[in-house]
């Protein structure tokens, strides 16, 4: 499930459970509110849909507690095979060059305005160069690891003038020609 969604949806069913019981914390503090009124015998048929309602209710509440808690579990999981670890073996590869994997993400994001990060950028072999694949919903983009120089520009919405000296497109050259430093 899309990290997007999975908060959108527990943000929803957190909204909807804060709803439920603001409802019946407010008709609570509503009732007790009045004149003290003295027991009543209440008809049974009456106290028995109330009693099948507060059921209902309490099944509803325990289901959403449920569903966040996966939902918690599920982002939880999502963010630990994004982000990457301490003890990634790539760590000491990547802190070997000067541009980090985080300037990287921020100079593609500054060439293509308005476009998303789709993962995390991994060092690659682009055309001779090592450089950091940043991988956007608008295209890939290539970036040397060494001096930051745009090496090849996927994205749609880069403008010409923008480019980090390698040029917008490198030639026609496709996103897959290079080869993963593993």
């Amino acid at each position: 499930m899309n990290p997007k969604w999975t908060l959108l949806f527990a943000g929803g069913l957190t909204a909807f459970v804060l709803v439920v019981v603001g409802a019946v914390a407010g008709r609570a503090a509503a009732q007790g509110a009045g004149p003290i009124q003295t027991p009543t015998a209440m008809d049974p048929a009456i106290q028995a849909q109330l009693d099948q309602r507060d059921a209902a209710y309490q099944q509803t509440i325990d289901q959403a507690n449920q569903q966040l808690e996966q939902a918690y579990q599920e982002i939880a999981t999502l963010q630990a095979q994004v982000a990457p670890t301490a003890t990634d073996t790539t760590a000491s590869v990547e802190d070997s060059y000067p541009i980090s994997a985080e300037l990287a993400v921020g100079l593609a994001l500054n060439l293509s305005p308005g476009a998303k990060l789709q993962r995390w950028p991994e060092l690659v072999d682009f055309q001779g160069n090592v450089a950091w694949e940043v991988v956007l919903d608008k295209g890939t983009m290539y970036l040397d690891a060494t001096n930051a120089i745009l090496l090849y520009n996927g994205a749609s919405s880069v403008n010409a003038s923008s480019g980090g000296g390698g040029g917008g497109g490198g030639g026609g050259h496709e996103g897959g020609e290079h080869e993963h430093d593993d």
